[in-house]
């Protein structure tokens, strides 16, 4: 079969969990006799705007349009754009695929699922994160770090006032007449339309495939067909990243790797690291400091918490330099505030021979249910020091969890499963029964 998957942004200009997720299936599928191509967004100004561009990426064909949201005038135009629209059809005609997998849809457009199902072509989605129902993505307030569990729309709105002032005025004053009988504004009739939109989109899917149960759970209260979507972790390629348990060994290098930002949780494991009395460990953080919604104190506010330890920013890594740089961790710590959907980190670390810590929220709960990583409340730093105080001082739970690995689930057996979902679709079926 020729797949066609469709992503935010590729390899190597974007290398995020989803961008490595989709290479490793893409070469997985070759493996199985499927053939994909990848159809993606390119940012910067090599090309004119919405141009397209060919090339090719670890033996996968990638068309890459550029979009700098040069033509942006309005809200619904970062979901349903006739010109994103027209390059993907070109795209279609020139590829002619046999099923559409959609990885991601921000920087191009919901609107290109349609344009797949007016070619009579079976369409697959999975749902990495919260994008379609958040368009910050992680169903997280950037002010107070809280998870929205439930989706308040007027908060919404001013959430995304502060990201897009100009599509989404500040009209939230409302006088008492309007709050009394319940008058929409305009940002929340944009809100109210961009739901409705995304949902009937989504909704068009053949499959809708989520990495954890506890994200199928909240796409199917969100109002998703139950009978479409389909609970199917990653797997990953563990050969690359097998290394012998560390067994017994002290602890010496409590590590983190990703990107550092604050949903992610670095500055609850850099103030336990800073509260632990051992001056022998160090805090080797590795990934890139971001700005968060424009606020670029974050580095400022991670060595504060560190009170003076030794912990080392190193920053940006490679992916193929992955394995050395777990190699020179003696554990992992995964201590994020939002709903992860699923988070590959935990298992590399426990492929690599790593004790791994994590906090339990998400899809990331799996993960301690499965016994791959030892959990503690999100945020809870006093928590943290306890477990991290466990491990430091007790040898045979080193011992344990380094050895959690084989618990990993293979990249060829979610491949396999992958491509059982494909052919359902092509054949007009839902993705089947729900996988664990």
């Amino acid at each position: 079969m020729r797949i066609l998957h469709v992503i935010s942004g590729y390899l190597p200009q974007d290398s995020g969990g989803t961008q490595l997720h989709l290479r490793d299936l893409a070469h997985a599928l070759g493996r199985l006799g499927h053939e994909s191509q990848v159809f993606t967004r390119l940012a910067g100004d090599e090309f004119e705007h919405l141009e397209l561009s060919h090339s090719e990426w670890e033996g996968v064909a990638v068309t890459r349009m550029t979009n700098n949201f040069a033509d942006v005038s309005d809200f619904t135009m970062l979901f349903a754009h006739e010109g994103i629209d027209a390059r993907f059809r070109e795209c279609l005609e020139a590829v002619q695929p046999e099923l559409v997998h959609f990885h991601h849809v921000t920087c191009v457009a919901t609107s290109m699922i349609s344009v797949a199902k007016e070619r009579g072509l079976p369409v697959v989605m999975t749902l990495h994160d919260y994008w379609t129902q958040c368009p910050r993505g992680q169903r997280i307030h950037p002010d107070t770090l809280e998870v929205c569990e439930s989706l308040d729309r007027r908060r919404c709105a001013s959430c995304l006032h502060q990201m897009w002032p100009h599509l989404l005025p500040d009209d939230g004053q409302q006088g008492f007449w309007a709050r009394l009988f319940g008058q929409s504004t305009a940002s929340l009739r944009k809100l109210a339309w961009w739901e409705e939109y995304m949902r009937a989109e989504l909704s068009r899917c053949e499959a809708l495939i989520a990495p954890s149960r506890f994200h199928r759970e909240r796409f199917v209260e969100w109002g998703l067909p139950a009978d479409r979507c389909v609970a199917l972790p990653h797997g990953l390629p563990k050969a690359e990243l097998l290394a012998e348990p560390r067994g017994e060994a002290p602890i010496r290098k409590i590590g983190f790797i990703g990107s550092v930002i604050p949903s992610k949780g670095v500055h609850v494991l850099a103030e336990a690291f800073g509260r632990l009395d051992r001056p022998d460990l160090s805090l080797e953080i590795h990934g890139e400091i971001l700005d968060f919604h424009g606020d670029d104190s974050y580095r400022q506010e991670l060595e504060r918490l560190a009170d003076g330890k030794p912990m080392h920013l190193h920053g940006r890594y490679e992916n193929r330099k992955l394995p050395e740089v777990l190699a020179g961790l003696d554990c992992l710590v995964i201590p994020s505030l939002w709903w992860e959907s699923f988070c590959l980190t935990a298992r590399e670390g426990a492929i690599a021979g790593l004790p791994v810590v994590a906090s339990c929220i998400g899809g990331i709960t799996d993960a301690v249910t499965e016994g791959i990583a030892l959990g503690f409340e999100p945020g809870d730093v006093a928590g943290l020091v306890a477990v991290l105080t466990r491990l430091l001082d007790e040898p045979e739970l080193r011992d344990r969890m380094s050895r959690q690995g084989a618990r990993v689930r293979e990249l060829d057996d979610a491949a396999a499963r992958t491509a059982d979902i494909y052919d359902r679709a092509g054949r007009g079926q839902g993705p089947g029964a729900e996988l664990l």
